[in-house]
């Protein structure tokens, strides 16, 4: 079964947007042909999803601007930064510009106009896309900025010095260009994590859960240091946000870091779901109850274990969060949780028996099953 479609996200590059684009650079450069370039461009957008048409308008404003003016008349184009303006009008426009610099800015002759592009759309829109191009063709020439932006006034621009250079960007190529040596990379991690704004150190959080994919002994070590040499309340969420990954996986080191034992002293004294069948679309109730025979009070991370039918009929575990709690020494605890189990665009659902497990500090306990049935 496949979730029903709400909105196309490709609309937001809509006509309109499209002649706003004309209209913004014929107010800086009074030769742009605004009736040409949306005859180029409207009639083609239709089934084209949001990159592609992106790219579409991008080839256009290399048809319609002066190739060594097309970098600084695009940056005057771009209208007052967040927060300042109360025009509505959708920031999206400023994707294809994005676009048309990481690919037409690329010469060694362009990268002040570039990155200064940069600099200032990142204040009005994502350039978390365009500046990857730029850290793979330039890694030595762009970390002196990076390292001049991690100190900037405006948020936006110090999240893109964490978020452009993120490893594993949704939708994006992988930056590489720092494999080799990633130090340059974890000393502005180190700086941004303390950043006042939440927005600034999700991206840090984010771009180390990223890394952990490839390397969690570097991320496991970095965080380490940064406890022993600057522990802060933000550096505990950063740790914890950035290991996640590594926690549902229950590695020890992680589980240590943020305070939990990989081996609790329990035993389950009872686990089970309040349904047998359970139709698509019902919520699932579980139960589990642990007793502590430890001798001393243990933190406990407690997050459950779906695992799914798949296609081939094999099961495939995903890790939920649940609750964490101290549980005294000797003591009983008892707690519910309640799982929807329906079909999301990211996910397929399909009838048959599926398992449950409860998860606690990383050790996945005894495992329980149900039906799943879909309604005819």
């Amino acid at each position: 079964m496949q979730p029903e479609k709400q909105y196309e996200f490709s609309a937001v590059l809509s006509p309109d947007l499209i002649r706003e684009i004309g209209t913004d650079l014929q107010a800086v450069y009074p030769d742009f042909e605004v009736v040409g370039f949306c005859e180029a461009i409207v009639p083609a957008l239709e089934g084209r999803l949001i990159k592609a048409r992106a790219q579409l308008v991008a080839d256009q404003l290399h048809q319609y601007l002066p190739p060594d003016r097309a970098i600084d008349l695009l940056t005057a184009a771009l209208s007052p930064k967040l927060g300042t303006s109360a025009d509505s009008t959708s920031p999206f426009k400023y994707l294809p510009y994005g676009t048309y610099v990481s690919q037409h800015g690329l010469a060694p002759e362009q990268f002040e106009a570039a990155t200064r592009f940069l600099y200032e759309m990142t204040q009005r829109f994502s350039a978390e896309f365009a500046i990857r191009p730029f850290l793979m063709r330039y890694p030595e020439r762009m970390l002196p900025l990076l390292r001049a932006w991690a100190q900037a006034p405006n948020q936006h621009v110090r999240r893109l010095v964490s978020e452009g250079s993120r490893p594993r960007l949704p939708w994006a190529k992988r930056v590489t260009a720092y494999d080799a040596d990633y130090a340059p990379i974890l000393a502005l991690l180190k700086q941004l994590h303390n950043d006042p704004e939440l927005y600034v150190r999700r991206s840090v959080a984010n771009h180390l859960n990223d890394l952990t994919k490839d390397r969690p002994a570097l991320v496991l070590t970095a965080l380490e240091a940064w406890q022993q040499q600057l522990p802060s309340t933000h550096l505990t969420w950063v740790t914890k946000h950035a290991l996640r990954s590594l926690i549902k996986a229950g590695d020890a080191h992680a589980l240590a870091l943020i305070g939990f034992a990989p081996d609790p002293a329990l035993r389950v004294q009872h686990f089970g779901v309040a349904l047998p069948r359970l139709a698509l679309g019902q919520q699932q109730v579980l139960t589990l109850q642990l007793v502590s025979t430890s001798t001393e009070a243990q933190p406990l991370l407690i997050d459950y274990v779906v695992f799914f039918k798949k296609a081939n009929g094999q099961l495939r575990p995903k890790v939920f969060k649940w609750t964490t709690h101290t549980l005294a020494a000797g003591a009983q605890l008892v707690v519910e949780k309640k799982h929807l189990f329906k079909v999301l665009s990211t996910r397929r659902m399909y009838p048959g028996e599926h398992r449950l497990a409860p998860q606690v500090n990383g050790r996945v306990l005894e495992t329980t099953s149900f039906e799943l049935i879909f309604p005819i």
